[in-house]
């Protein structure tokens, strides 16, 4: 009996080992000076679950999807104006202010060649794409092609939150707490 649940107790901590192997990477990719962390609700141990954080300027919250082996990320966050900025940042070096053409799609559009711009840093490119409901993206650069159903990420959280932000008397008056201010303006 003693044995089994000691079997047991092992076969759980190797497989503790191995999620924390594999998703701690992920975490720690790219931080851009910001701290990640797992949204719960879309975590996938095995897979390129949805991150989330607060930026330090603005408490604005951020969504990003690492995709470690292809040095990708997308990032899905809100523009003052409501809508939403869709950001694909490719690390590794590369001269600034240069571009890299891609193919990219956004909400079921054709594929199309599209500039990435390197950073000012010369560390990472960047594709940038404004859109009032995010819906899919398909990008390929190199040898790496991806997809994004923005359907499956938290998108209500982005909204309720800069919602929330915006109109924090409103939230007051009913009870609530608005834990974030709005920095926008």
């Amino acid at each position: 009996m003693y044995r089994l649940i000691g079997l047991q107790l092992l076969l759980i901590a190797v497989l503790g080992g191995v999620v924390a192997w594999i998703t701690l990477p992920q975490l720690a990719y790219a931080p851009r000076g910001i701290d990640w962390h797992w949204h719960w609700s879309y975590f996938q141990p095995f897979a390129n679950g949805i991150q989330v954080t607060r930026t330090q300027d603005t408490k604005q919250l951020v969504l990003r999807r690492v995709h470690l082996n292809d040095a990708l990320v997308v990032y899905l966050s809100t523009t003052i104006d409501n809508k939403f900025e869709i950001d694909v940042v490719k690390e590794g070096a590369c001269e600034a202010n240069t571009q890299q053409w891609v193919t990219a799609a956004v909400n079921n559009q054709s594929l199309s060649h599209i500039p990435m711009v390197c950073e000012k840093s010369g560390q990472s490119s960047i594709f940038r794409y404004v859109t009032p409901r995010p819906q899919t993206l398909e990008f390929g650069i190199d040898e790496t092609f991806i997809t994004e159903a923005f359907v499956d990420w938290p998108i209500k959280d982005i909204k309720v939150d800069q919602f929330q932000q915006q109109h924090p008397e409103f939230f007051k008056k009913q009870g609530a707490q608005v834990p974030h201010q709005w920095l926008r303006d």
